[in-house]
Parts: structure tokens; C-alpha cells; sequence
């Protein structure tokens, strides 16, 4: 029987497998209702809850109702479904200060002792005293962990956000724009460190980007965050509709709006944050969270050094049978198949494999491509576009491909819809492909 268990910020979970920070309903929705809909997850085998993003303000200033729109992007194959687009006002979907106070007091009375409950907060702005008197609220309440969230892109979709990010006048609920203002989050986060005495960590923005994360990482780590969550989804716009003069392409809206890319193209920035700290900030906890759809994709951001997992889109999509899949996968599929006892024989193992490219042996001469005649339709796809080295032959209509020319760099089988294409090293006899005669 393999051991799923981890431990994370020095707390021993069951699973490393959870549920992300999302707004599940209506902010002034029954706390038992959202504690109920979390414990669904659990029930499955999620080793941790997080709670909806939490406003210390007590009701909306407005006092409006919650908006959702949201927005598939599909394209043509070969590209098919890339993912969703949400716009809405952050304001008005934040779960409010005494229901999240409720809620947490619900999961801690209702959830086995071993899931701990994170405590997801936005707080007002980058004021300091204020982060850390509505924290405390949350670690009296009995949060097992706070998570600041300084990364809800939703903040930055306001007329304000662009002039209150240059000037730092951050003084409400600002996500992206003050996780994104070192100067100003480090001070906070600093703060609530010293005054809680549970464990807190730091929800990273995407708009942090490559190599600037690694200095806000190192910061993060020096003022005693325990752990980097990452990351938040990023900001985009919607795409205009072409055939109706540029409008939007919202259901019953026509203006186009800042808003939030979810689902599986989010991945690869995940990677990257979970990869860059790893190697340059070594010594603090990771949570990954963003695009992970898939139970493969749990097991490749541990191997990059994630100690935790959070679904998040993939919910939408698959619910609590991810979650059931997972587990599934890890304990009955893929652990079993590798050898591996415990989860933590995995984390980090990618890691060790990431060099500079100064570093790598390309062995650009040693492998060439060759195609499966069964599965090749002679579609032409691998001839038409940048690659001299292949060629669509006819008597009989062929692929061709002159290996002097070919060098193994792997597009032709990327782009194959029949997974036709193989590289393979020279030295092993090409059957099912032919090639030019050598020069």
C-alpha cells in the first residue's frame, strides 16, 4: 500500500491533492451550504479545503448582487478547447467577513482533524495594520493556514487600476496590482508574519514574470512566509468579435473586458514560477495551482517541486470525480508502476534535471525522424510548413525525408494528428520511411 500522505509547512496531510481558492457561490450565500459543497471534496479524498477569497468588509459598499460571464475559447483543430475566459466585478463576488468567519468555524467543526483548512484573504489594500487585524480574525477563528492573496487578477479590470498602480495608492482589496508592487507587499506580508502565529504564505500573480519572481520570492521567504502559492490566473481581454465591428462576444453584453484566462492554458506559467523557485529560493514550501486538469499533471508539478496541488478550472469540468481520479491514479496506477512507497520520493526529482542551456547535449547529429507507414494518411501536415527536411512524394505517394537535412528536433511529431512520427537515434535500422540518398 503506498503512503499519499505529505508533509507541508510542517502539518502532515493525507493527500497532497485539494481544492484551490474560487468563488463556489454567492459570497452571502449559507456558510453551512459552501461547507457542505467543500466537504464533497474531502469526502473524495482532497487532503486540504481552501476558502473562498474573504473581504474584511462586512457587506458590499453597493450592496449589488454577484455577476459572472463567462466564455469558452475553442479553436479549429488541431488546436480544439484552449480554455475559459471570466469577467465580473471582484467586489461583488468576494466572500464577506462574518460569512467567512462562519464558514471557517463550519469546516473546522465538520472536516476530519487531519484536512487543514487555508484561510484564502484579500485585504484592504497595502495597508499593513489592516491585513493583519482581519487575519487574526482567521486565526481565532481556528484557520489552520493563511494564504494572502495578493494575486485575484479581478482588480486590475477597474477604470482605477492602472493610475492607482503607478502612483501605489492601494488602499482597497487590489490582488494583482499590490502582489505585483514589491515595495508595497513586502512590508504587508512582513506584518502579518510577526502577528499570527500559524503558518502564512503568499498566492503569486503570473504578472510577476520571469526572472522578477525570483527576487520577490527571496523577499517573501526572508520576512517568514512559509509558503508560495502559485499561481492566480492571468489578465487578458476578450476577444472582439470580428464579424459584428469589434464588439464583444459576452452573452447579452457587448463591450469588451479585462478579465481572467482559466483552464489548461495556464499550465505552463505554473511551471515556470514552481521550476524558477525551486532552483534560485530553495527552502520553501510550494503549492501549485493553474491549469492542472489532468491526475499527470499533479505528479509533474511535484516533480518541480510542488508539495501540495490545488484543482481549480479542472473542477468545472470533472467535479469530484478529478479528485477521485487522481487519487485513484497516484495510489492504484502510477505509483505502483514506478516503485514508489511515498509521495515525497517524487518531489523535486524533475528539479534536478533543469539546466542552462550552456549545459545541454543536444546530440543534434545522433536522432532523425521516421514515419509509421500504417498511421501516416499522407496528410502532408509535417511537409507544408517550416521543415525542408521532409517532402510528400507520389508513385507511390510517400513521405520523404533526407537525413542529412533532419536532425531529430521533433516538430513533425508534435504537430502529427495520427502519431505517426517517431525520433529516434541513428544507429537503429529506419523501417517505414524513405529517405533521399546521401550527398
Amino acid at each position: 500500500m503506498v503512503d499519499l500522505s505529505v508533509t507541508f509547512v510542517g502539518k502532515k496531510l493525507r493527500t497532497p491533492v485539494g481544492v484551490a481558492s474560487h468563488a463556489l457561490v454567492r459570497p452571502e450565500h449559507d456558510p453551512q451550504a459552501l461547507c457542505m459543497h467543500l466537504k464533497g471534496y474531502v469526502d473524495v479524498g482532497a487532503g486540504f479545503v481552501y476558502t473562498p477569497f474573504i473581504n474584511p468588509e462586512l457587506k458590499h459598499p453597493k450592496g449589488m448582487a454577484p455577476v459572472y460571464k463567462f466564455m469558452a475559447i475553442r479553436a479549429r483543430e488541431p488546436f480544439a478547447y484552449e480554455g475559459l475566459l471570466v469577467a465580473t466585478d471582484a467586489q461583488r463576488i468576494m466572500c464577506r467577513l462574518e460569512e467567512g468567519l462562519r464558514l471557517v468555524d463550519c469546516l473546522k467543526k465538520t472536516l476530519p482533524a487531519d484536512v487543514p483548512v487555508i484561510a484564502n484573504l484579500i485585504g484592504p489594500g497595502a495597508d499593513p495594520e489592516g491585513w493583519v487585524k482581519h487575519c487574526k480574525k482567521f486565526e481565532d477563528a481556528g484557520a489552520d493556514l493563511i494564504e494572502m492573496n495578493v494575486s485575484c487578477p479581478l482588480p486590475a479590470a477597474t477604470a482605477r487600476a492602472v493610475c492607482d498602480y503607478a502612483a501605489g495608492d492601494l488602499s482597497e482589496a487590489a490582488g494583482a496590482l499590490l502582489g505585483d508592487s514589491p515595495a508595497l507587499l513586502i512590508p504587508v506580508v512582513e506584518a502579518v508574519v510577526k502577528a499570527v502565529k500559524i503558518p502564512v504564505g503568499v498566492k503569486f500573480t503570473p504578472e510577476t514574470g520571469f526572472p522578477r519572481l525570483v527576487g520577490l520570492a527571496e523577499s517573501i521567504k526572508k520576512v517568514g512566509a512559509q509558503f508560495i502559492t502559485g499561481i492566480n490566473a492571468p489578465i487578458t481581454c476578450s476577444p472582439p468579435d470580428i464579424y459584428n465591428e469589434g464588439k464583444g462576444k459576452w452573452a447579452g453584453i457587448e463591450d469588451n473586458m479585462i478579465c481572467a484566462a482559466l483552464g489548461p492554458m495556464d499550465r505552463f506559467i505554473c511551471y515556470r514560477n514552481l521550476a524558477a523557485i525551486s532552483l534560485f529560493v530553495p527552502g520553501i514550501d510550494l503549492a501549485a495551482v493553474g491549469g492542472l486538469v489532468e491526475p499527470e499533471h499533479i505528479v509533474e508539478a511535484m516533480m518541480l517541486g510542488a508539495k501540495i496541488c490545488e484543482f481549480s478550472s479542472g473542477l468545472f469540468w470533472r467535479g469530484t470525480k478529478l479528485i477521485k481520479d487522481t487519487i485513484n491514479f497516484l495510489e492504484n496506477e502510477y505509483m505502483p508502476r514506478m516503485g514508489y512507497q511515498k509521495v515525497e520520493e517524487f518531489i523535486g526529482l524533475g528539479v534536478k534535471h533543469i539546466k542552462p542551456i550552456e549545459e545541454i547535449d543536444w546530440k543534434m547529429e545522433d536522432y532523425v525522424s521516421t514515419v509509421d507507414d500504417k498511421r501516416c494518411v499522407r496528410c502532408g501536415i509535417c511537409c507544408n510548413g517550416i521543415c525542408d527536411a521532409r517532402s510528400l512524394r507520389e508513385n507511390p505517394l510517400r513521405v520523404v525525408i533526407d537525413e542529412e537535412m533532419c536532425y531529430g528536433c521533433g516538430l513533425c511529431q508534435a504537430i502529427c494528428p495520427e502519431h505517426a512520427v517517431s525520433i529516434i537515434e541513428k544507429k537503429h535500422k529506419v523501417i517505414g520511411v524513405s529517405f533521399l540518398p546521401s550527398r
